[in-house]
């Protein structure tokens, strides 16, 4: 039996699926190890039975992150009527790393899903997992033994001075837009991990000196600026 089998929510997850209350899109973040099995024991519920070849399962995703075009022949496919079950299972595998391109071809059909689809957004990491798609999902976390960093992003003109008063290069900053990433999945504010987020790819793109991302975080969160907004709209 695996470590899965012993973490608690995926224990309430397999009992309000088993109970009915399955929602037509899901997404889970998982360690890769568990993948498989999530799979597996949430087919084996939704469609009745699990092989790798049934029908009514549709997999994209296993290797690489799906392009656009395989996004759309997903959506087909899904849409089709059930061949053996009463349902249909799709899973978008690498959810996570979607290209806004691919995950916004997605929005219609996790918003308005067919009556017999169901659909389920797997990745091991959700930093770059589009708030669009996340906010149409029903979200779950489940982490294995070892802790996931977390920590709060400063909330007041002390803690921001504070934070910009040690050194810091690309690295630092990372590590800190991504523990309060962390932070905001776990409180299941969305806006502000989709905003984080964008924050850590623009650093990671390392085309700006450590002080110049500084002040745009500075003025992305704690003045809000809209301008920056703007920016980061159109680099994401």
């Amino acid at each position: 039996m695996s470590d899965l089998a012993f973490n608690v929510r995926w224990q309430e997850i397999l009992r309000e699926t088993e109970a009915g209350n399955i929602p037509h899109t899901r997404a889970i973040v998982s360690p890769s190890k568990w993948h498989d099995e999530i799979i597996k024991s949430l087919a084996e519920i939704i469609l009745g039975s699990y092989r790798q070849s049934h029908p009514d399962l549709i997999i994209i995703g296993i290797e690489k992150s799906p392009d656009i075009d395989t996004c759309r022949n997903f959506i087909q496919d899904i849409s089709l009527m059930p061949l053996e079950s009463d349902k249909r299972f799709g899973v978008i595998m690498n959810a996570g790393r979607l290209n806004p391109n691919a995950g916004n071809s997605l929005l219609k059909l996790s918003e308005e899903p067919p009556a017999h689809a169901y659909i389920l957004f797997l990745m091991d990491d959700a930093k770059f997992f589009l708030g669009t798609l996340r906010s149409r999902s029903r979200f779950n976390v489940l982490v294995s033994d070892e802790e996931v960093e977390s920590s709060k992003p400063p909330e007041n003109e002390s803690e921001w001075l504070e934070w910009l008063s040690r050194k810091k290069d690309a690295d630092i900053i990372s590590g800190d837009l991504e523990a309060w990433t962390n932070y905001a999945v776990s409180e299941n504010d969305f806006v502000l991990a989709d905003k984080i987020c964008r924050l850590k790819l623009l650093n990671d793109m390392k085309n700006l000196s450590p002080a110049m991302m500084s002040d745009i975080i500075i003025l992305t969160l704690k003045e809000r600026s809209n301008e920056i907004e703007r920016i980061l709209n159109d680099i994401w």
